[in-house]
């Protein structure tokens, strides 16, 4: 019987990835390398763009058959085929594309706000335009695929997963794969395997801090902080940070706090590099998939596997670039370099899998209900935490009270994802407002608004109807 028959399906083992990306074969890299903990039969590549979904699956199929992949790659354009019977569902999907995440991060640089593409306004435009589509999923995985397992890279990975949490009875995992390169550089440094070295960690999405680093029961953490300015010279991620400050807060913070310690620092850099980081990957993106077309029609695959690596390896070297403050030409691609490399989110998302299918425990950062690892945050507050992964899911693990001064910064950030939410479900214009002005790094009734107004006049037809406009100048 055909592999793609509704009756051979049944007893297949089934992985669904929703929305096809340009970033879709390091998730299938990472499911090729883990294949035989998973026992996966198919992976199926859903998109609403249909020559998306067309692209990536050839491409897709390519690469796994090269890496030696034993479960079929198919796309699958109707959702709800796509789901039905998965075992486990893994997220990624970026509605309006780059050109909506460009207007996410230059409406509110006009204003003299952060444009950043999950912090701050940016990650609140792209949630309201994200979270009815993920959850309109949700509604789907509940009724084709009720046992399956969720594993969300959608971002802003929080907010989504803060709506997926109070808005659905799905079973999700929320993976971010900036945690797992901060432990896997502090083993690297202190010359250990990963597996050698537990990092306990807390917070939210992109707003978090290693504060232990235990080897061998031992927390190495205070010998990080002295040899910081190594640490630095080891690995350019923590660059971002005076040694000065990061001894002061006692602890290892993840790179996208640079932008509420640095905020005014990071505003001018980008504004003084001429263009947002979603108006440069737009550019990098529209010129890649008319390559891909061609490639693709000629039957070359392994063309089209040059210019797709190609494209990841330039949009890795300007990674963070704009926000330090350096110039693209600083940041030239290395054409020997590995764009699989590193273990990245497809890692992170195969680890949660493979717990959950070999029914073992595996320690992973992720985002879940915080449940009473975090003191001070309510019980179902979705948190970034070291966890323990298994079949039943993630269970995140007690991490006790935070220093007063990054609770109060998480408390506030945490604030503005649930008004975040309620927008987004709601449609209301005042909750949108609230939320905005709620972020730590907006604070500012006519900041806010105006953003807001801007939001609604640009993303026109992307965005959830927010019902009435406030009448106050």
């Amino acid at each position: 019987m055909p592999v793609g028959s509704t009756r051979a399906s049944v007893s297949l083992v089934k992985l669904t990835m929703l929305g096809s990306g340009v970033r879709a074969p390091f998730v299938l890299r990472g499911l090729a390398v883990a294949q035989a903990e998973l026992g996966l039969d198919e992976v199926v590549l859903h998109d609403t763009d249909p020559e998306r979904l067309e692209l990536m699956t050839a491409l897709g199929g390519h690469l796994c058959a090269e890496w030696g992949a034993r479960f079929t790659v198919r796309g699958e354009a109707d959702a709800r085929a796509a789901v039905a019977g998965a075992r486990f569902v893994f997220s990624a999907i970026r509605p309006g594309q780059e050109a909506a995440r460009a207007v996410d991060e230059e409406v509110p640089l006009k204003h003299g706000v952060l444009g950043q593409e999950t912090t701050g306004p940016g990650g609140f435009a792209m949630a309201l335009r994200t979270i009815p589509a993920m959850l309109a999923y949700a509604r789907l995985i509940e009724e084709k695929a009720p046992n399956a397992l969720l594993v969300n890279f959608t971002n802003p990975v929080g907010i989504v997963m803060q709506a997926l949490h109070d808005h659905s009875s799905v079973r999700a995992v929320g993976i971010c794969d900036g945690p797992i390169s901060m432990q896997r550089s502090v083993a690297a440094f202190l010359g250990l395997p990963r597996e050698r070295v537990h990092a306990d960690y807390f917070g939210l999405n992109h707003c978090g801090w290693i504060h232990r680093v235990l080897v061998d029961g031992r927390d190495r953490l205070p010998e990080l902080l002295d040899r910081f300015e190594d640490l630095q010279a080891a690995d350019a991620q923590w660059r971002l940070f005076d040694p000065g400050l990061v001894r002061a807060i006692g602890m290892l913070p993840m790179e996208y706090l640079y932008f509420y310690y640095y905020r005014d620092q990071a505003v001018a850099h980008i504004r003084g590099s001429g263009s947002s980081r979603g108006r440069q990957l737009q550019k990098l993106n529209d010129a890649l998939w008319p390559v891909l077309r061609s490639c693709v029609d000629a039957g070359d695959l392994p063309g089209a596997r040059a210019a797709w690596e190609r494209a990841m390896s330039e949009r890795d070297a300007t990674y963070f670039a704009r926000e330090r403050g350096e110039s693209s030409s600083e940041d030239e691609p290395d054409e020997d370099d590995d764009v699989f490399a590193g273990e990245g989110y497809g890692g992170v998302a195969t680890a949660v899998m493979a717990a959950a299918v070999q029914r073992r425990k595996v320690p992973l950062i992720l985002n879940v209900p915080n449940r009473g690892a975090i003191g001070g945050l309510r019980d179902d507050d979705v948190v970034e935490v070291t966890c323990l992964a298994d079949e039943h899911g993630a269970h995140p693990l007690a991490q006790g009270a935070m220093p007063v001064a990054a609770l109060a910064l998480v408390g506030q950030v945490k604030l503005y994802e649930r008004l975040t939410v309620t927008a987004a479900v709601e449609g209301s214009y005042d909750a949108a407002l609230g939320a905005l002005l709620a972020h730590p790094l907006v604070a500012s009734y006519p900041a806010a608004k105006a953003i807001l107004d801007g939001y609604v006049d640009d993303l026109s037809g992307l965005l959830p109807p927010l019902g009435r406009r406030s009448d106050v100048p």
